[in-house]
């Protein structure tokens, strides 16, 4: 077996032999690299300056367009979807579905005698936009490890789709609603979810649904009237912006919706001022992360991300080589891949 590295360096760089590539950089890379590989358009995972004059440079066509209409990006990229297999250098990249948001994507590069995944942000579950992410069979896994704490543990998708439309149905019987999530991820599955309802939706996130093709739904502008539903992102203080909804209009209901509030302390801070919190992620929960880990046949499992630390430890207390995936500074020679 070939010399194998793998470090965190302004995103996660695989080394095998004189093979190097980069996945999801923050920074423009010093050093040149068979590939740079994106797993979708959030901004913790893609800096626009980063994927200037790069190649190859590979993504899903709906994460270029994100990069075009939310930062003024164009890059020369390689396209590809779920399924799709690239020989790059006697490399084979496989790309496989992520079901984080729209176009976002997982790889595993296959050197022939080792095989590595690496996850960016996914969710097994699905949506009302997505498939659930796509298993990997793999030697070494590099896992994202957001929620990767038990206390993160979220109802079934189909629940809270419920409790929030039943929100919704109370709410704009006298007044707003007011949803407020990632603009990027919970602005599309909001939109979609809720498209039969009459939806004004704010300039950032309409801008990227008409880029990936989501058509539903009137640019927030002005004073929706009573009876309607208002999708904006996440902001600082949300809590000031209900105020002076209400102040408007009298009657709100507003709910935020992210993963964290799985935490009870997290949503009881929001729910003394009348504000609702929903558990509502993009990513997988702990549960799940543990089975996902545990069914990839993986040898040794990189976390990175979030509780990396934390769910290291478990899977090594499940009989697992876990580790969180070292800095540039930090890598050495793992001894299960020496030659």
């Amino acid at each position: 077996m070939k010399r194998f590295r793998a470090f965190y360096d302004h995103g996660v760089v695989i080394e095998y032999g004189e093979k190097r590539f980069i996945i999801d950089p923050l920074k423009r890379p010093s050093k040149p690299f068979n590939a740079v590989l994106i797993t979708h358009g959030h901004r913790d995972h893609v800096n626009p300056n980063a994927v200037r004059n790069v190649a190859p440079l590979i993504m899903s066509r709906e994460t270029a367009r994100v990069l075009n209409v939310r930062d003024g990006v164009n890059p020369r990229y390689i396209e590809v979807t779920p399924g799709r297999e690239l020989d790059v250098d006697d490399a084979i990249i496989e790309v496989h579905n992520a079901g984080h948001i729209i176009g976002s994507l997982s790889y595993v590069l296959d050197f022939g005698d080792l095989r590595v995944g690496v996850t960016g942000d996914f969710n097994v579950e699905p949506s009302v936009l997505l498939r659930g992410a796509d298993a990997l069979d793999v030697d070494v896994l590099i896992m994202e490890t957001t929620y990767g704490d038990p206390n993160y543990v979220f109802p079934s998708r189909d629940f809270i789709y419920n409790e929030l439309v039943g929100i919704v149905e109370e709410g704009v019987k006298d007044g707003i609603v007011l949803l407020m999530g990632q603009p990027l991820g919970r602005g599309q599955e909001l939109t979609v979810l809720l498209r039969n309802y009459p939806i004004y939706v704010e300039p950032r996130i309409k801008v990227i649904n008409n880029a990936v093709g989501i058509k539903y739904g009137r640019v927030l502008s002005g004073s929706p009237e009573p009876g309607s539903i208002i999708i904006m992102g996440m902001y600082g203080d949300p809590i000031s912006i209900v105020k002076s909804l209400r102040s408007r209009y009298g009657a709100v209901r507003a709910v935020v919706l992210s993963g964290v509030y799985a935490k009870a302390s997290r949503a009881a801070g929001l729910r003394a001022f009348g504000v609702e919190a929903l558990p509502l992620s993009s990513h997988s929960d702990f549960p799940r992360l543990l089975d996902f880990a545990l069914n990839s046949n993986a040898k040794l499992i990189y976390t990175v991300y979030g509780n990396a630390a934390r769910f290291a430890k478990y899977l090594r207390r499940a009989g697992v080589r876990g580790m969180v995936l070292p800095t540039a500074a930090q890598s050495t020679l793992d001894p299960f891949l020496k030659a």
